[in-house]
């Protein structure tokens, strides 16, 4: 196997448990989302020697429509007006905290080709129901906790978003130089209970602060708009599947063009 991530986990009993179950519940009748093509997707586009900033987020939206393997991110060809309720909260906060206008479109995939892995704790769901993959046996937890603490072995930057996240923020190993950052999750109701809400934390700016003290090269987060009509004119064409890891078992349900740049396979 060939990949960006070198994991112990891709030989473990939990991993293959995960895949079991992904093929129980495709055997079922339930979609999944992501589409498992796209299941890794953040690993693949952010490899590991890349990573200087982590975000993690609950799992996927539970509409298939929008999930695409990055955490947060939705396909580009949506409107301002279809975008998901917790989408438009992180632009709300991105306009509040850096004075960009919000964007026309919700790929934030410019994010991870910079460095910045939007990952999702829990990297998987059935359509249409939120945690329903936060398995009793936690064999997504594994891997997640994995991804942390080799990144927490060198200096990185960590952004835990929500309960969900916040249940890795002990696997960050802060005597390396690693720096955490705990929000609610930026959903409306997220931040309705929390002590520490998404809505005026200043994310963005904070992470570019942090990764100053480091002495890296602060993130650009600006996501630059795209003329509609180019875009709809490429989501017209069909393009090679290079995305995302494709994992064994049933063949995949959904078939659709992909866009990331990756080669990632397992």
């Amino acid at each position: 196997m060939s990949n960006p991530w070198t994991l112990d986990y891709w030989q473990s009993g939990e991993y293959q448990a995960a895949r079991e179950k992904l093929d129980d519940d495709q055997h079922a009748g339930y979609r999944i989302n992501p589409s498992r093509t796209d299941l890794f997707r953040a690993l693949s586009l952010c490899p590991e020697a890349k990573v200087r900033v982590a975000i993690i987020g609950q799992d996927p939206y539970p509409d298939s429509r929008f999930a695409t393997g990055l955490a947060f991110s939705i396909p580009r060809h949506f409107t301002q007006k279809e975008f998901p309720a917790t989408l438009r909260c992180i632009y709300d906060e991105y306009h509040s905290d850096l004075g960009y206008p919000r964007p026309s479109h919700g790929d934030l995939s410019g994010w991870g080709r910079q460095g910045v892995l939007l990952w999702n704790a829990i990297p998987s769901c059935r359509a249409g129901v939120s945690l329903s993959h936060d398995w009793p046996g936690r064999e997504w937890d594994y891997l997640t906790r994995e991804i942390v603490q080799r990144l927490s072995a060198r200096s990185c930057v960590f952004a835990f978003l929500g309960s969900t996240a916040r249940r890795f923020v002990p696997d960050v190993e802060t005597s390396s130089g690693s720096v955490i950052i705990q929000t609610s999750h930026p959903s409306p109701r997220g931040s309705l209970n929390s002590r520490t809400p998404f809505r005026g934390s200043r994310l963005f700016s904070t992470i570019n602060d942090r990764l100053v003290g480091q002495g890296f090269k602060p993130i650009d987060w600006k996501v630059e708009d795209v003329d509609r009509k180019d875009v709809l004119q490429e989501d017209s064409r069909v393009l090679e599947n290079v995305t995302g890891a494709e994992l064994p078992g049933l063949p995949d349900q959904q078939v659709v063009p992909k866009y990331a740049e990756s080669t990632f396979e397992l």
